[in-house]
């Protein structure tokens, strides 16, 4: 009995920390690398959870109707466009002062079209780059040698997405850098009287997440949640066997078998599917399927107030 609830509360402890690291470093946390670089049986189906990873869409090579070739903007410039609107809402809400929200709108205009263009300069000077890029993707997914299992052509396989996509975070990572410059001018242009509201929050809503930023949220609280109710020991059946999934997805990206590349480095030790992430799963499953959440746990309450008691009215009614 001791040993299980010692079990528990080892277990709720490692998922609650993880909870909690990832909330107080919510700016830094993303499962993006987790995912893109799933080592599994089934790698496409955790690569399909990130959008537009191999930016086609961000990045479209379209061909106009003189036979040239362009970069349509027009995510992140629509995407801009909704953070201006965000300043106006949050900054300018009843009650508001008529006249500074006209001199804001005039001015975030053009600052807009300021970046709106300074992004499409960038785009036409990057086209042949980019459609260069596209050009050696389509040529990698097209490649008979992907489908091969000799150890040599999976490691060069590996390494060669690696690198596309390595190639494809520089333009990426340079939107976003005028993207966050952008948001920077736009706070420029309030007063002092506006600053005093904060910075512009983050967006509550989750119907204006992207699918990236729900999994973030239901990592980041599920874990936390998860870890809550072990330690305290309340739902504890469901918090282990949700757990044990979350483990079992773990496992399932990156599993310790000789014939995945790329192998888990030497200093993790070594291990045939069995590892340290596949032992918890297991110690997950056991605190599931037994009563430790009873023992020096909320469970004992809820247990002994709500279902006996409805146990108890069903049998009645069974001899009725």
């Amino acid at each position: 009995m001791l040993a299980l609830i010692a079990l528990r509360l080892a277990l709720g402890c490692h998922f609650l920390y993880e909870g909690v690291w990832k909330i107080v470093h919510r700016e830094e946390f993303t499962a993006e690398p987790f995912l893109t670089q799933a080592e599994g049986p089934a790698p496409l189906l955790f690569y399909a959870m990130v959008p537009d990873i191999d930016d086609r869409q961000r990045l479209a090579v379209v061909t106009d109707a003189k036979g040239g070739k362009k970069i349509s903007g027009e995510a992140a410039a629509a995407r801009w466009q909704s953070i201006r609107q965000d300043y106006i809402d949050f900054y300018f809400s009843v009650p508001f002062d008529v006249a500074a929200r006209k001199k804001f709108e005039e001015g975030s205009t053009q600052t807009y079209q300021k970046f709106q263009k300074q992004l499409d300069d960038y785009l036409k000077d990057n086209v042949g780059d980019i459609a260069a890029y596209f050009g050696s993707l389509d040529r990698f997914e097209k490649d008979k040698e992907r489908f091969q299992d000799a150890p040599f052509q999976k490691q060069r396989r590996w390494d060669r997405m690696l690198e596309l996509r390595h190639e494809a975070d520089r333009w990426i990572k340079d939107i976003d850098a005028q993207e966050q410059t952008y948001k920077h001018s736009l706070y420029s242009l309030l007063d002092a009287d506006q600053k005093q509201r904060g910075t512009l929050p983050g967006s509550w809503n989750p119907l204006r997440w992207s699918q990236m930023e729900l999994i973030n949220f239901a990592v980041t609280y599920g874990l936390t949640a998860i870890g809550i109710c072990l330690m305290l020991g309340f739902c504890t059946p469901l918090a282990a066997l949700g757990g044990a999934a979350f483990m079992c997805f773990v496992v399932l990206t990156q599993p310790a078998f000789p014939t995945i590349y790329p192998h888990d480095p030497p200093i993790v030790g070594h291990a045939l599917l069995v590892n340290k992430d596949f032992v918890e799963m297991v110690a997950l499953l056991v605190v599931a399927a037994t009563a430790a959440g009873r023992w020096g746990g909320l469970d004992f309450f809820v247990a002994r107030w709500f279902v006996r008691p409805f146990l108890t009215r069903r049998n009645k009614k069974k001899v009725s």
